[in-house]
């Protein structure tokens, strides 16, 4: 920790140019000693005939130098947000946020530090995050507070220092810095909290406890089993074996007939809000090994349309990943843009870098980014506008994810519409419905309260979208669609898609065992009826790739040299039946949504990609098979996507 106090600042003409309000943005404050003499007050108004009052959180500024223009101006923009004007000044580039702290502390005759102090461990960083202040572990010059105020505290502070006669016994900084120091100070509890979260809240509903046991093995004999009785040359056990299977598939094909049919009946958009009534938004997105996209990332951040002074961007990287720390430092962030480096722990995963920000996110509305995401440059706007209207329930806004890269190959084509299919149909019919659905990994927007209220997320659940939205729902929240997009990356690789698609199929098997293990209190949080849709489009994510394949395989076979189109008795009548309604069932529940995702995005172009359909099956069941193994083997290792950045990609 060192200290650098601040004793003067050169006076400027009360009304200066626009260019002497870019030199005073640029100017350093002088560092010498300490202010022995009382500063003089600030104005609480500007010249007469210069306009409104100045805010008191930034009318200290005009004693020190700072052009009465510049701070008006500043003032104008916080009118207009609904924003404290500090936050105006600092958030639009007009005074760097140093140097505006730096001149607080030379208002309050105190020291101002350059660096992250040694604080005394939190016993809640959420709290002391939003208070912003916090006590010093050491003492110098008998200092025991750290602050690092804003908006109305900015004024308190200052008006009770003037009238105190004593001596102040705080230091200032900047709340970057002050953050900073809340994270090194607790990082063991930290690290703790980010990893444990869903354990403190909802143990029962923890994927550690879940898996921490026999389950994996269970659930993955179970399906060997499976399969053994269905191949089984015995035919009762054969029989009842395709049965089950057959009503899996049954039900998975119509809950797709159904969404396909009825998703147009999702809610729109809602009437835009005036820029003061837009709330602080925070957006979170947690980097591992990804320095090539960086620059593509912040570009794509820097063109969504949302208020500067309303938006609080926390980038999260690992502690060994000094590329991608290095790659943002070098991006020259944004005010309000902070680099959260999470503090060393297990397990390495995206859902727990998540939490590791969390306690510090100052917006009641928080969206979650991955780093190769090119967002709508309205979709904050719009997510904000719908939940201003929804009632407090709401607890999470889902926009489509396209892929941008679907020229690339026949497997990027097959993945986009897949994606589409997903986001477009499925997705959108289940919010039509009023039933849960399994949230994307990205532009997931929450209401900060309703996520802290289900522990946020599970770090030891690599799915952990489709997990916290189950979750959610458990807990009575209500989680929706709307119509916004943004664009991803598709692995262009085999290998790394294989990999991907693996750990999709891991975490929703993880999420299966989680919510199972008290299937009565599954029933009671959900209802039968949707409990049972649920796990329906649960198990259908990972039970058809493992099982769909052979099933077609048999199927073939039975038509061209068994019993299936030449039953003997009511019971092969009955099965053949069965048989073949699931045969035409699954190619329209196949077909019909494709064609409908396809026609809406404007890509039914890539319809060749679709005659390498059997390719790409093959691929999921060799992927679910390795979720299977992965399962019993390294339940909650986190195989990550690689990225590239592409070129042309913008905002739309």
């Amino acid at each position: 920790m060192s200290v650098n106090p601040v004793d003067r600042v050169s006076p400027y003409p009360p009304a200066p140019h626009r260019d002497e309000s870019a030199a005073f943005a640029r100017r350093r404050e002088p560092e010498s000693t300490l202010a022995r003499q009382r500063a003089r007050p600030a104005p609480e108004t500007p010249a007469p005939g210069a306009g409104r009052p100045l805010p008191p959180e930034i009318a200290f500024l005009a004693a020190h130098g700072a052009p009465l223009v510049m701070l008006q101006y500043g003032a104008t923009i916080a009118r207009r947000q609904g924003v404290k004007a500090d936050a105006a000044l600092i958030a639009e580039g007009l005074i760097p946020e140093e140097r505006f702290y730096r001149i607080l502390a030379t208002e309050l005759r105190v020291p101002y530090l350059d660096a992250p102090p040694a604080l005394e461990p939190s016993e809640s960083l959420e709290q002391d995050a939003a208070r912003g202040y916090a006590r010093l572990a050491e003492a110098p010059r008998g200092m025991r507070w750290l602050f690092a105020p804003r908006g109305d505290d900015i004024a308190r502070l200052v008006g009770v220092t003037r009238s105190s006669a004593g001596r102040p016994l705080f230091a200032i900084t900047r709340p970057s810095h002050f953050e900073e120091a809340l994270r090194r100070s607790s990082a063991r509890r930290l690290a703790e909290a980010a990893a444990y979260s869903v354990e403190r809240v909802a143990p029962e509903l923890a994927a550690r406890r879940a898996l921490g046991g026999r389950a994996p093995i269970a659930f993955a004999l179970g399906n060997l089993i499976l399969l053994a009785a269905w191949l089984s040359p015995a035919g009762a056990l054969s029989r009842a074996a395709s049965a089950l299977l057959a009503l899996l598939f049954l039900a998975n094909i119509g809950l797709r007939l159904y969404f396909c049919a009825i998703r147009k009946e999702a809610r729109g958009a809602a009437p835009a809000l005036e820029e003061r009534d837009l709330p602080l938004y925070s957006i979170i997105v947690a980097l591992y090994d990804e320095a090539g996209v960086v620059p593509q990332l912040t570009e794509a951040l820097d063109a969504i349309d949302y208020p500067r002074a309303k938006l609080d961007v926390k980038f999260v990287v690992e502690s060994d990943d000094d590329a991608t720390a290095a790659a943002l430092r070098a991006a020259h962030l944004r005010p309000g843009w902070e680099i959260i480096v999470a503090p060393p722990g297990a397990p390495r995963t995206k859902p727990r870098a998540l939490n590791v920000a969390t306690p510090f996110l100052r917006g009641s509305l928080v969206a979650v980014f991955d780093a190769e995401d090119l967002p709508d440059r309205s979709q904050l706007r719009d997510a904000a506008a719908l939940f201003a209207v929804a009632d407090e329930n709401l607890a999470c806004l889902q926009a489509s994810l396209f892929i941008h890269n679907h020229r690339r190959s026949w497997m990027t084509a097959m993945f986009c519409i897949d994606y589409a299919v997903l986001f477009d149909v499925i997705d959108k019919g289940a919010s039509a419905a009023g039933l849960p659905f399994f949230l994307g990994g990205s532009s997931n927007h929450f209401r900060l309260s309703a996520l802290r209220a289900v522990g946020a997320w599970d770090a030891f659940n690599v799915t952990e979208d489709a997990d916290l939205g189950l979750r959610l729902a458990r807990r009575g929240y209500v989680v929706r669609t709307f119509a916004s997009r943004t664009q991803e990356q598709a692995p262009t690789r085999f290998a790394a898609l294989v990999a991907q698609r693996s750990r999709w199929m891991k975490g929703w098997m993880q999420t299966a065992l989680v919510h199972c293990r008290d299937p009565s209190a599954y029933f009671a949080d959900l209802g039968a009826a949707r409990g049972a849709t649920v796990l329906a489009l649960l198990a259908g994510g990972f039970v058809a790739p493992l099982h769909a394949p052979i099933f077609l395989l048999c199927l073939v076979h039975d038509a061209g040299f068994g019993a299936l189109l030449a039953p003997r008795t009511l019971a092969d009548g009955l099965a053949s039946g069965l048989f073949c309604l699931i045969a035409a069932g699954g190619l329209a529940a196949s077909a019909w949504p494709r064609a409908v995702a396809m026609g809406e995005a404007d890509m039914l172009w890539l319809w060749p990609a679709l005659l390498r359909w059997p390719l790409w099956s093959l691929m999921l069941a060799l992927a679910s098979w390795r979720a299977l193994r992965e399962l019993c083997v390294r339940p909650f290792y986190w195989d990550k996507t690689e990225h590239f950045p592409i070129a042309g990609a913008r905002n739309r």
